[in-house]
């Protein structure tokens, strides 16, 4: 059984490098790093660490039992629901768990989101086959060499995640 827990931002110094080793892992694999790993540690760690201190920007913890399984790492601003990362431990990835975890955040945040967003590393065709499948569009590519910008009405994807 998965258990969803918002991430205490008391604990962040403790979690943020779980979640990061959670990170490096499934990237590395789609888009090897230039630096070495604590260059790239120390540099994911200083942009998201402060970056919790605003209200909005949250990170739900996902355990399987006591495992921890991934995190959705999002922020709200108005009707939008910006998914920053959503990273599953390699053995709970190509499972329901992506599928779960988003119904999950619809039911928490309730019906205050109009619209989501979220980004996929350009050569990670998994998640962008994922989004497309579930109605996202890209909106623009701008953001570099490495990142897509995907887009939804969340009212066209809500009925996919109240089916079941």
């Amino acid at each position: 059984m998965y258990i969803f827990r918002l991430l205490d931002k008391s604990q962040k110094s403790e979690i943020l490098p779980l979640l990061f080793d959670i990170f490096y892992e499934n990237t590395s694999e789609i888009s090897p790093f230039s630096r070495p790993y604590m260059a790239e540690r120390d540099a994911w760690l200083s942009e998201v660490s402060p970056a919790l201190e605003k209200a909005p920007r949250q990170i739900i913890l996902i355990y399987h039992g006591a495992d921890l399984a991934g995190f959705v790492m999002y922020y709200t601003r108005d009707e939008l629901l910006m998914i920053e990362e959503l990273q599953l431990v390699p053995k709970y990835q190509r499972t329901l768990l992506c599928y779960k975890t988003v119904k999950y955040l619809y039911e928490f945040l309730g019906e205050k989101i109009g619209r989501v967003e979220a980004y996929a590393l350009k050569s990670n065709q998994t998640s962008i086959g994922l989004m497309q499948d579930l109605g996202f569009t890209k909106i623009n590519d701008t953001l570099g060499t490495k990142f897509l910008h995907f887009s939804c009405n969340a009212d066209e994807i809500k009925p996919k995640f109240d089916k079941k």
